[in-house]
Parts: structure tokens; sequence; C-alpha cells
């Protein structure tokens, strides 16, 4: 029987680490780790980043032919697939296009008057024109004693609303506090010189909001507004058609920023 020495050098464990041993000489490196549990723990995680690397340097081995046949159906039923989702999209675009093709030959090209397109006005607008009727009906009444007099700090400290910079031309005939659905508003009656009679309604509205000034018209009057934060801005003249008293909006609404 072989006898083996007890002295196990560092070489010796980087031998038996990268296979290098005859089986006599691993054992006697065995029978050293048996005694030294420390140097078996390294020598155990020295193997195992050997085998790491290995594996991740070793050549990937091809699939099984099952594998192969089974990826090539996969691939052919996902090309199936994208083809007719793509033919169930374009499905709603041909419907389509037959029947615009089909109402324009059967009833002519279809068109959209302006009323129909037009977006309603909002319903501070309705507020307004309540305001401007209890205004003009007020000013004739000589128990109705008129409020010349415009504080906009005043209005601003009880209200809230903040008041454009009106045209030093305007002459205020009215000031009042008016409610409405939304909350109180502020009702200014005006003599607007090419405008005539001309009155400015603004409303806290609860939301927060900058929109362009837009017209419409009621009977013989002309209405603009817009709405510059929470305080929408309403003017109705009876004398300025839309576009004039659209610029005369815009002008205000530049004041307020």
């Amino acid at each position: 029987m072989q006898t083996m020495p007890d002295t196990v050098t560092d070489l010796d464990l980087q031998a038996y680490v990268d296979d290098q041993l005859d089986d006599w000489q691993r054992l006697r490196v065995e029978a050293h780790l048996a005694r030294h549990p420390q140097a078996a723990a390294e020598v155990m995680q020295d193997m195992r980043l050997r085998r790491e690397l290995r594996l991740a340097l070793a050549p990937t081995a091809p699939p099984p032919p099952q594998t192969r046949i089974a990826a090539g159906r996969l691939a052919r039923a996902l090309r199936q697939h994208e083809r007719m989702r793509r033919l169930v999209r374009l499905v709603p675009v041909a419907s389509l296009v037959a029947v615009g093709w089909l109402a324009h030959a059967g009833f002519g090209p279809l068109s959209v008057t302006p009323g129909v397109a037009a977006m309603p006005p909002p319903p501070v607008v309705q507020a307004a024109l309540a305001a401007r009727q209890a205004s003009l009906l007020r000013l004739p009444m000589h128990s109705q004693h008129p409020s010349p007099d415009l504080d906009p700090a005043e209005i601003r400290a009880s209200t809230g609303i903040l008041l454009p910079r009106f045209d030093p031309a305007w002459r205020l005939r009215d000031a009042q506090v008016f409610p409405s659905p939304q909350g109180p508003g502020v009702e200014l009656v005006f003599d607007g010189g090419e405008l005539g009679r001309l009155t400015h309604f603004a409303v806290r509205t609860g939301h927060f909001a900058v929109t362009m000034p837009q017209t419409d018209r009621n009977g013989d009057s002309s209405i603009a507004w817009f709405q510059i934060g929470e305080t929408a801005h309403v003017l109705i003249a009876d004398k300025a058609a839309p576009d004039r008293l659209q610029q005369t909006a815009q002008a205000l609404s530049e004041t307020l920023y």
C-alpha cells in the first residue's frame, strides 16, 4: 500500500481544483481537507467558480429535433395570426369607405351647417342675459337708483372677481352684484359709444380655464364670452356686430394677464 505524505501545499490544492492530480494524490489532498474544514471550504468555493466559468464559456448545444419542429410550428402560427390581425383592422376602414361612397352617391356630398357645428354657449351666458334684462329694467325706474360708481378693488375683495380695465371712453351707468346659479356675479352697464348699450357680467365659475373670446347672436344683440382663471366674462352689446364685439372682448381679456 502506498503511503501518503502529510504535507499538502497550496500548489497541491490548486492542482486538485484544476483536476491535475492522480487518484493517490487526490486521496492525500482529500484527507488533508477532512482535517482542515476552512481549507476545504476555500477549495469548494474555487471549484464552484471554476465550474461556473466552464459553463459560461461552453458552446451552446443545439436544441433537439423535437424542439426545432415545435419552434417552427409556433413561428408559422404567429405569422398567420399577424396577417389575420392586419386584415381585421382593415375591414372597418373599408366598410367606412364603402358607406361614405354610397352616401355620397345616393344623397350627394355630406355637409354640416355652422349652426350644428358651433359649440353651445356656456351656462354663464344665460346668467348674463338674465342680469342684463334686470339691469335694463331697473335703469329707468325712479325708485331704483343706479350706482354709477365702480371700485374694482372693493369688488375683488368682496367677491373674488378681478375686473378688466375698461375703455375710459365708456360711460358707466350702473354697477350691481347680481345672483346667479354660479354664485354672486358683477353686472356693469355702460354707454359704449359705437357699441351701444353694453353690459359686462363677470362671475366665478368654480373651475379653472383659459378660453379665447367667442361670439354668438341673441336677437338683435351680440354676445361675447371668455374665461381667465376661475372668472368668466360675458359682454352683450345691442349695436355691435359679433366680430366687432369679439375684438372688444379680446382687448379686455388681454388686460387680465
